[in-house]
């Protein structure tokens, strides 16, 4: 076996290891712009309102506490971001991939989420407040207290997720799957749940209602509903 190839070939794997580590980092002190690669960057208490992040790379970035307040993120990938208490308020979301992010007590107030990802997230105790989520899939992910408040919701899939003491109170949902999804507590007070798809009466069992919930064809009111605080 010859000993000096083995110690060039060592070399050169340690030179290319050494370069994807330097890449992996290099750009996170690049200027906000779209396609920017911020991947695996910390960005926590950054104000970076009003920026056009189309098609940027954000996957396993730290962005705790920050600002994003009216940004673009259309085309942008947040694969496994951290969004701990960040603000996007009437930020855009259009073909993003939010998949196994963390939002909790994030605030998503009158933000626009279209045709995304946002499969098996967490985003307990965050706003959606009188957003706009159309061809959404949330599926498999921790909902728990969120507030969704007056939002549109339209083609948006809640498969298998915890949905527990979400509410929903004067939004309007057209075609939302609720399949297998866990609703204790959830508010449905004066929702419209006539177009939401597989909803069962288990589902309304466990969660709340009153005089003014519209349930699908099929379905019924419970005798009483768990929560009238």
């Amino acid at each position: 076996m010859d000993v000096n190839k083995i110690k060039q070939a060592l070399l050169i794997f340690c030179l290319v290891s050494l370069a994807s580590v330097n890449q992996a980092y290099a750009d996170c002190n690049d200027k906000r712009a779209p396609g920017v690669d911020w991947s695996g960057c910390k960005k926590t208490h950054k104000m970076l309102d009003d920026t056009n992040f189309s098609g940027s790379q954000f996957d396993d970035a730290n962005l705790e506490y920050s600002s994003l307040d009216e940004s673009n993120f259309n085309g942008a990938s947040l694969v496994k971001t951290d969004l701990t208490r960040t603000t996007a308020t009437r930020a855009q979301f259009y073909k993003s991939n939010l998949s196994k992010a963390n939002g909790y007590r994030a605030n998503f107030d009158h933000a626009k989420l279209q045709d995304s990802n946002l499969t098996k997230s967490e985003f307990s105790r965050a706003s959606f407040k009188k957003a706009e989520l159309s061809d959404i899939d949330w599926s498999k992910s921790e909902l728990g207290r969120v507030d969704f408040t007056g939002a549109r919701l339209t083609n948006v899939s809640f498969e298998f997720s915890n949905l527990s003491r979400a509410k929903f109170q004067d939004a309007r949902l057209d075609n939302v799957n609720f399949k297998g999804a866990y609703t204790y507590r959830t508010r449905f007070e004066d929702v419209d749940l006539q177009k939401a798809v597989n909803l069962h009466q288990l589902h309304l069992k466990f969660a709340c209602g009153n005089d003014n919930t519209r349930l699908p064809e099929g379905l019924e009111k419970p005798e009483s509903w768990p929560c009238s605080e």
